[in-house]
């Protein structure tokens, strides 16, 4: 009930007392004469207050049954086809029959109308010749040329003025009938000008090649609209806002056929039976102010008898054309009626389809609601209606598909969760235990894991094992390389475990020639790597290194830097590559930097490189750090220069110090 609007308020409240009240008084008013106005005054008060909640519950049951009518869109269907089909068609009939008696206003507004465009194009075709005439001419030639223009123009055109404007120079003829600069609008609304107190039929000439113009304006004055339509009375008007005066509408408060504001009223045909009627048709027309550049509106009346409207548009037709007109009139009366039942029958078919896959896609969103992406909606048609559930039977399977992709989204993520922290425990966690040596490699993949590694073993108390690669590619594929590449090299350290008799350099260049073979058998040709590996002996303070196809790592000494060689080639490519190691003799106090291409290849937003020659200009201002302020230093500098915190390639870095 509270729906409806029938929920008793403080307006009822109140009405109900004054109910009361006025029952009272009633009751009380024969023992009590002096009651009788305050009786009259609540009775009053019972009528108003009665009314207006009356008026606010009438209004709300009618929300209330509008919108339970209308929420099927069946009966919507049926209140869009009464408004914009019977509801039209009803008042159109009425306008039919008004429209036969005011057809010929309108007709005769346009005849009027056409004829004053005519004007304008005549005025617009003199206009041309002369500006082309003055093109080439100079000011004293130009003087002249209008004179003789506008002397042999007036007799057709009474009250011609003209403006030109060649060379910045402006001329009024006659000499200040047209002052000021031309309306930019001029070109657009050519028509109508408003000039002062007058409106004149003005046109322009534009002249390309010297770009001067020349205007035409002729005074619409009475005498030009009797010889544009003779037989038709025609006063021109503008409207007054103060809305006194007498008929339907304002009284004219200007007139534009003469300036001194003077009415004038052209002579109206006398009636011909008693009931040729007077006409009064109001004709609005667009005007441009030429001081204000804006337009403006001028409306006048058309005043004449229903016989001479008749007679103008019939006058130059055959006999037994008006019969012909009207016959033709039921004829299409007839077609209409005809075309509005089959309307009916169209409009109801296509009623019950359109209401019918309405329903159909409202069941099926409810079973969306309910998590029932499986659900289909049964499609027969071709059209937009029957599209429009194939596209909700496509977004149905488009959801169950994406639902199913991000199930094992979600578990390809947790799998690589279990890859990243597998693949983190690869890494070392702590330093071997040197004393001359300071060991530490940092890595900042780009995604969950990296294909990039660092290694450092313990040989003996004296001796450890550096290994430092770059597989190719990005992601699981990498990295799972990268985990077989690890395995190989920490399986083939047994060849410098020991005092065998080979030399330090032999061994770690045999190391890598197995580790090369064994990841040639165990991977693909195109998943390679690079591989620097070295083996530093405390006790000599050497590094023997083997660096096959990896970036050369940099030396920093006494504040140079010197990149180290490359003596083979990468891994993982080709089974019987043969590689070398070379002996390198590291100081107190040297810093040897291993890196991947993550670190030198990365671009700003203008497309430029991070590049060597910055790298090495980092590490000479970080080299008396600690290595990981070293390392981080680095790395942060490159995303700095990058502009984004999103790693374009595995960053991985590992810092050896002789102490």
């Amino acid at each position: 009930m509270r729906s409806l609007g029938l929920s008793f308020g403080k307006s009822e409240k109140a009405l109900a007392a004054l109910a009361v009240t006025s029952l009272a008084l009633t009751l009380l008013e024969p023992t009590f004469e002096s009651l009788q106005p305050f009786r009259q005054f609540a009775l009053a008060l019972l009528l108003i207050l009665g009314g207006l909640v009356a008026m606010m519950r009438m209004s709300r049951l009618g929300v209330w049954l509008a919108r339970k009518f209308l929420w099927r869109v069946r009966h919507r269907m049926v209140a869009v086809f009464f408004f914009v089909g019977a509801l039209p068609i009803s008042i159109g009939a009425l306008m039919v029959t008004w429209g036969i008696f005011v057809l010929l206003g309108p007709v005769t507004a346009y005849m009027l109308t056409s004829q004053l465009q005519g004007q304008v194009d005549r005025i617009q075709a003199m206009a041309e010749p002369i500006a082309w005439q003055l093109r080439n001419q100079s000011h004293a030639e130009r003087l002249a040329s209008l004179a003789d223009f506008h002397a042999g123009a007036e007799q057709t055109f009474p009250g011609l003025a003209i403006q030109a404007e060649f060379d910045s120079i402006r001329i009024s003829y006659p000499e200040g009938s047209l002052i000021g600069e031309m309306p930019s609008k001029l070109r657009t609304e050519r028509a109508l000008v408003r000039i002062g107190g007058a409106v004149y039929l003005a046109s322009v000439a534009d002249d390309e090649q010297t770009g001067g113009r020349v205007v035409l304006a002729v005074p619409l004055t009475e005498s030009l609209m009797r010889r544009v339509m003779p037989e038709l009375g025609i006063l021109s008007v503008t409207l007054d806002s103060s809305g006194e005066g007498s008929g339907p509408w304002p009284v004219v408060v200007s007139n534009v056929f003469d300036q001194e504001g003077q009415t004038a009223r052209a002579a109206v045909p006398p009636p011909r039976h008693p009931l040729d009627w007077m006409v009064r048709w109001p004709i609005q027309a667009r005007t441009l102010g030429w001081d204000t550049n804006e337009v403006e509106t001028a409306t006048y009346f058309l005043l004449t008898r229903m016989s001479a409207l008749w007679g103008t548009i019939f006058e130059d037709q055959p006999g037994g054309t008006l019969q012909l007109f009207v016959g033709a009139f039921y004829l299409l009366l007839a077609a209409f009626a005809a075309s509005v039942l089959v309307s009916l029958v169209i409009a109801g078919s296509l009623t019950r389809t359109l209401t019918r896959a309405v329903n159909d896609l409202y069941v099926g969103t409810k079973h969306v609601n309910e998590g029932d992406f499986k659900y289909r909606i049964d499609v027969s048609g071709s059209d937009q209606v029957s599209d429009l559930s194939r596209s909700f039977n496509a977004m149905t399977q488009s959801i169950e598909e994406l639902i199913e992709e991000s199930k094992r989204r979600q578990q390809l993520e947790a799998e690589l969760e279990v890859a990243r922290e597998v693949q983190a425990r690869l890494f070392p966690a702590e330093p071997p235990a040197i004393d001359s040596l300071e060991l530490l490699g940092i890595c900042r993949p780009a995604r969950s894991v990296s294909g990039d590694f660092f290694d450092y073993v313990d040989l003996d108390s004296r001796r450890v094992a550096i290994s430092f690669g770059d597989v190719s590619g990005k992601g699981i594929s990498a990295a799972l390389v990268m985990a077989s590449l690890h395995s190989i090299v920490r399986g083939q350290l047994a060849l410098l475990q020991g005092d065998g008799p080979e030399t330090p350099e032999h061994a770690a260049a045999r190391l890598v020639e197995q580790a090369n073979r064994q990841l040639c058998e165990n991977t693909a040709p195109e998943k390679f790597s690079t591989l620097f590996f070295g083996a530093y002996d405390e006790q000599t303070g050497t590094l023997a290194y083997s660096n096959a196809g990896h970036l050369p790592p940099l030396l920093l000494r006494n504040g140079s830097v010197k990149p180290l060689e490359v003596n083979g080639m990468i891994v993982g490519a080709f089974p019987y590559a043969e590689y070398t190691a070379t002996n390198l003799s590291l100081q107190p106090g040297d810093t040897l930097v291993a890196y991947t291409d993550g670190l030198t290849e990365p671009e700003n937003a203008a497309g430029e490189e991070f590049g060597d020659d910055r790298l090495r200009e980092a590490l000479k201002r970080g080299a008396p750090k600690p290595p990981r302020e070293l390392i981080e230093g680095v790395m942060d500098e490159v995303i700095t220069w990058t502009g984004t915190s999103v790693l374009q390639d595995d960053m991985t870095m590992l810092v050896v110090r002789r102490r």
